[in-house]
């Protein structure tokens, strides 16, 4: 993956320091750098959900998601099987909002699922907490029903 993690809209410049921490989290995700990603950026005992937690019927749909991934081995396994199955055409920020310790973001992706040839085309909403320079968990909204139509 080259970066794909860009925006005409979000000037990172202009971000405090919380939304700079998950701006650039991102941007080291998109372009291929998980260990910075998680290095520099990522509190050691990390919760990220993509959809909602304890949710078994979304995570039959989607594998990574309706479920917690913890700490370091959850931010693996979420970037192998996410980026096993889907190639990131491009992923935009367009609105960053911070407010204390919480960064709220808003965005479009598009991927392309590697066997089926299908995209996922989403609008999504992402919640962040970063504390003392480290996002310590987030929360991640996507069209679910977009994306696991283009899995099969």
């Amino acid at each position: 993956m080259s970066s794909l993690f860009k925006s005409e809209v979000v000037d990172r410049s202009k971000l405090g320091e919380t939304g700079r921490v998950v701006y650039d989290f991102y941007e080291a995700v998109y372009a291929d750098d998980f260990d910075r990603a998680f290095d520099d950026y990522v509190d050691e005992n990390f919760t990220f959900v993509v959809g909602t937690a304890n949710n078994p019927a979304l995570n039959a749909q989607i594998p990574w998601a309706g479920v917690e991934h913890k700490g370091r081995s959850g931010f693996d396994e979420l970037v192998t099987v996410l980026y096993g199955e889907f190639e990131p055409i491009v992923m935009e920020p367009r609105v960053f909002t911070e407010t204390g310790d919480t960064v709220f973001l808003e965005g479009h992706f598009r991927f392309k699922h590697k066997v089926t040839g299908k995209f996922a085309d989403s609008d999504w909403l992402a919640k962040y907490t970063v504390k003392d320079g480290r996002m310590q968990g987030g929360i991640f909204y996507e069209n679910t029903a977009g994306v696991a139509a283009a899995r099969i």
